[in-house]
Formats: structure tokens, C-alpha cells, sequence
């Protein structure tokens, strides 16, 4: 009977969800031929690749989210523990809908950026920027203008995972509408400069990492045929582990005032890092460096497979 009740309560909402669902696998469906233009076909696997690694990772998001916004410096667990108390399954679910239909978008529109600024920094620079230095450039320029159409997402999704209390946001077009409304577009941007601040060089961190270290091992079996293939998937999720380790340990701090920001659009930054001090560098750390760890691992794993469906490889050289 709950079932029964909840369906019909959300149904507008489920039914757009079911049908942007089936549009957006019938285009992926379409994009597996090899007639599509290889830049589309990358985007589309980064897309399907990143919407599921969001969704799985979802709840680790949220308690990552509640932990630098809480008043406390309380334990990852602890947190986790608070929010099932009091909230239940349900309340590691809050923000579901903008992060789903952002990743959808942010997947396609940063890949397909990637590759195509990879490629094009390599033939403008030649020889004078390493290949870390290339990849780190071409990931931050493709991550600036991804932040353009995905900031408002995140935006809002952090707001309904942490203090939605205070915004009152009924559904993610309430919500777009309601900043629109009482602002405008650009409050739909409130807090982005210290967001690209911290994503552009966490993902650049993250992506100069994995490919170095794919590229390592290219090289180190280059001389053993058909050797890198057979240990591919292990060096692959290597790669993706340390990657996703290191960038978000790195950049903890980073999304600590980014994330604050967003919830808190009034807070003054600099009388939040005297206040907060050390806890910057601690608040939610765990959180994040599992979040980003495991997702990281598990995304490249699944860049890798999807990539051999659509015939495509983001590292490739």
C-alpha cells in the first residue's frame, strides 16, 4: 500500500523520469554504431559511465555533503549513523533528481571536450608541454566550460541534500524556477568561483594521474606483446583508485569552503577559514577520499568497458 501511495503521489514525476529515460537510452543505443562521429561516441560511454558511477555513489555524496555543512566535526560514520536515524533510506536519496539529470549532461559535455582539447593542445604545443602538462590543460579547459551548464545542478542538489529546510525546495523545476524567480539566471551561479576553483583542479589532478600512470605501464610492457592487454584491467583500476585518492585528498579543503558556500550563499569565506582553522582539512575527509576513491575506481572501470562497446579510449594517446 506504501508502494502504491508513493507511485501515485510522485507519478508526474516518474513519468518524466521514465521518459527522458527511454529517450536517453534510445540515443545511446544509436550512438554504439561506428557511423557516429567518434567524439559524439566518447561522450555518450562518459555519459552512461558517469550517470551510473553518480547514482551508485549517491549516498557516500550526501554524507560527504552533510558532514562539511554540520556544526560538528562528527565522524564520517557518525554522520552516516545521524542521517538513517533520522531520517532513513530516504534522506541519503535527497538531491537524487538534479544530481541524475547533471551527470547526464556532464559526462557527455566533458569527454567529448577532453578529447577534442587533448588532441588539439598536443598539435598547438608540440613538444613544449609535457604529456602531464597537456592533459592537465585540456581536463581544466574541458571542466570550465562543463561547470557552465553543470554548476546549477550541483548547486541545487547540495542545497536539497544538506539544508533544504532553509530553501524549501519542492522538486528540482521548483527549484530552478524559485532562484529564477526571486533572483535571477545568474543566482542559479552563486558560490562558482570557489566550485571551478575546486573541481577544475580536482578533475585535472584526477585525470593528469590516471592517464600518467596508464601511459607508465603502456610503456613499461610496450616491449612484451600483447602484455599491457592482459594486466589492463588491473593497471586500469590502479590508475582510477590513485587518481581518485589523491585529487580529493588534495582538494578537501577546497570543498569544504565550496560546499559551505553553496548552502550558505551569505558566508563570508575568509571568516569561515579563521573560524573552521584545521577542520578544513579534516571535516568530511574520509567521506570524500572513499567517495571519490572508490567512484574514481569503479568509473574508469566501467570508462574501459563501455569504451570497448562504442569502440572509443579516453587515454589514449
Amino acid at each position: 500500500m506504501k508502494a502504491l501511495n508513493f507511485i501515485y503521489f510522485h507519478r508526474n514525476r516518474i513519468m518524466v523520469a521514465g521518459g527522458f529515460c527511454g529517450a536517453y537510452g534510445y540515443l545511446c543505443k544509436k550512438a554504439a554504431s561506428p557511423n557516429v562521429n567518434e567524439v559524439v561516441r566518447i561522450g555518450v560511454a562518459s555519459s552512461l559511465a558517469h550517470v551510473a558511477i553518480e547514482t551508485l555513489f549517491h549516498f557516500a555524496d550526501t554524507v560527504n555533503v552533510r558532514a562539511k555543512t554540520n556544526d560538528s566535526n562528527d565522524s564520517t560514520m557518525k554522520m552516516l549513523q545521524k542521517i538513517y536515524k533520522n531520517e532513513g533510506l530516504m534522506g541519503f536519496g535527497r538531491g537524487f533528481s538534479a544530481m541524475f539529470y547533471g551527470s547526464v549532461a556532464c559526462g557527455f559535455i566533458y569527454f567529448s571536450l577532453y578529447k577534442v582539447f587533448k588532441v588539439e593542445f598536443k598539435k598547438c604545443f608540440g613538444d613544449s608541454l609535457s604529456f602531464g602538462q597537456v592533459v592537465f590543460l585540456a581536463s581544466w579547459t574541458a571542466e570550465l566550460f562543463t561547470l557552465l551548464v553543470y554548476y546549477p545542478y550541483d548547486l541545487i542538489k547540495c542545497r536539497l541534500q544538506s539544508k533544504n529546510y532553509h530553501f524549501k525546495y519542492r522538486n528540482l523545476p521548483h527549484a530552478f524556477r524559485k532562484e529564477i524567480t526571486e533572483g535571477s539566471i545568474f543566482s542559479l551561479y552563486r558560490g562558482a568561483l570557489p566550485f571551478v576553483v575546486t573541481y577544475c583542479m580536482c578533475v585535472s589532478i584526477q585525470f593528469t594521474i590516471y592517464e600518467s600512470v596508464m601511459k607508465y605501464f603502456k610503456l613499461k610492457y610496450s616491449k612484451e606483446e600483447g602484455e599491457f592487454e592482459k594486466k589492463e584491467l588491473q593497471i586500469n583500476m590502479l590508475a582510477g583508485f590513485l587518481a581518485g585518492a589523491i585529487s580529493s585528498g588534495l582538494t578537501n579543503s577546497f570543498d569544504m569552503v565550496t560546499i559551505n558556500k553553496q548552502t550558505s550563499p551569505d558566508l563570508k569565506i575568509w571568516e569561515m577559514i579563521k573560524t573552521e582553522r584545521f577542520n578544513l582539512f579534516t571535516k568530511g575527509l574520509l567521506a570524500r577520499v572513499y567517495y571519490h576513491s572508490m567512484q574514481s575506481l569503479v568509473f574508469f572501470h566501467l570508462v574501459l568497458h563501455i569504451g570497448k562497446i562504442y569502440n572509443v579510449d579516453i587515454s589514449e594517446d
